[in-house]
């Protein structure tokens, strides 16, 4: 298989060294406008692309003949290269949607997945598109679908996410800007059978994590999951929440405003508090060496309440990533949640060959045998996934 990913930041830099080592993908190119020139290092061309030119990027796209295209730069980008796919007839993966900041409190779902805009295209070219296919989202749809087919009935679906940071100092482990854009954006929820928007950090709960954390104190976050799953799962309630260690300095800087997007003037100048903070706060850790970060861990736990066989069951599948320590011993510059949505990634990637839908999907639609090739993927490189029945 032959794959092209698209930037090479903190997720398509590790993405690219992890499917490097696969013997099934025999060429990868990486296409990001920070690169000099041209560059190639074993089976990996690196090569400078500016993706927000569509004529450039549609050349690109026929000058390489490949089997999938991966989308592993922001999310401004989606439309772009999926609209460049569609004419080059070129099979999509991506990481994320972007979420609309004005959403559509009287559409279906207020929040609006531009993917989908793309799907009949893709059909009608015979293509395929798979959306936000990482670590969450992505193995978590699909522990989502796990769950609902195992029961008759899905009454409620949980998404409990971990970050540890390891230090309470506040530590940037990737975008400034993403990480500051999520605290702001509202978490929609599924309740009773209908889309609500909520208030960042509201619906705190102490939920019980794997050890050594056991309870904490969780709150809704903005996910995309959310705007995907209540459309291909038969579910009543779905909600996704984040322990966080560093929640309470997020909670101060979004209460006091000082992340608004709301531009002020100062001088002949106009500034948001949003973009005076991504220039003022620490920079994004790129050296997580330091010993005070061993232990920070990504983890999450996809619980389904529902009925089988007439009588009520939970399952529960929980995943405990490897702490940075181990994660270091890798070498190759990856952190406690960049090794996670690129090793979830490069798992979809190795199951695209075995993909047979057209269209635009997300992961909760995968066959049985897809989802098991991706998970199994993920127990090769030694991530335990624990199911519990009650």
């Amino acid at each position: 298989m032959k794959v092209m990913i698209l930037g090479h930041g903190a997720i398509g830099s590790v993405l690219v060294k992890l499917l490097s080592k696969e013997k099934s993908v025999s060429s990868i190119v990486c296409g990001d406008i920070s690169f000099a020139g041209e560059k190639k290092l074993g089976k990996v061309h690196f090569k400078k692309i500016d993706l927000s030119n569509e004529k450039q990027l549609l050349e690109f796209f026929k000058n390489e003949k490949v089997d999938l295209v991966v989308n592993a730069a922001t999310p401004v980008f989606n439309e772009k290269i999926l609209g460049a796919c569609v004419k080059a007839k070129l099979n999509y993966m991506d990481l994320a949607a972007r979420w609309d900041p004005n959403p559509d409190k009287k559409a279906k779902s207020p929040y609006k997945i531009e993917q989908f805009d793309f799907d009949m295209k893709f059909r009608e070219k015979g293509i395929m598109g798979l959306i936000e296919a990482g670590v969450s989202p992505g193995i978590t749809n699909l522990l989502a679908r796990e769950c609902s087919e195992q029961l008759d009935e899905t009454d409620t679906i949980k998404i409990r996410l971990l970050d540890y940071a390891g230090t309470d100092e506040l530590t940037f482990s990737w975008s400034k800007e993403a990480l500051l854009d999520e605290i702001t954006s509202k978490p929609l929820i599924y309740k009773n059978g209908k889309f609500k928007i909520v208030e960042p950090f509201s619906g705190e709960e102490e939920f019980d994590y794997p050890a050594p954390f056991g309870k904490r104190k969780a709150s809704l976050i903005c996910q995309d999951e959310i705007g995907t799953i209540p459309f291909f799962i038969k579910v009543k309630n779905i909600d996704i929440k984040d322990y966080d260690n560093q929640v309470d300095v997020h909670k101060f800087l979004y209460k006091l405003g000082l992340i608004s997007k709301k531009k002020i003037k100062i001088g002949n100048a106009e500034l948001s508090p949003f973009d005076f903070m991504c220039k003022v706060l620490p920079e994004v850790t790129s050296d997580f060496s330091n010993t005070k970060y061993d232990n920070a861990q990504f983890g999450l736990v996809v619980e389904a309440h529902g009925k089988k066989k007439g009588k009520n069951k939970k399952l529960r599948y929980t995943i405990m990533f490897p702490k940075q320590k181990y994660v270091n011993k890798l070498k190759i510059n990856a952190n406690f949640i960049s090794y996670p949505t690129a090793l979830s990634a490069k798992a979809f990637i190795l199951s695209v060959p075995k993909i047979k839908q057209k269209g635009i999907f997300p992961p909760e639609t995968l066959s049985k045998e897809v989802r098991d090739i991706v998970l199994n993927d993920l127990r090769k490189n030694k991530i335990i996934i624990h199911k519990t029945e009650k």
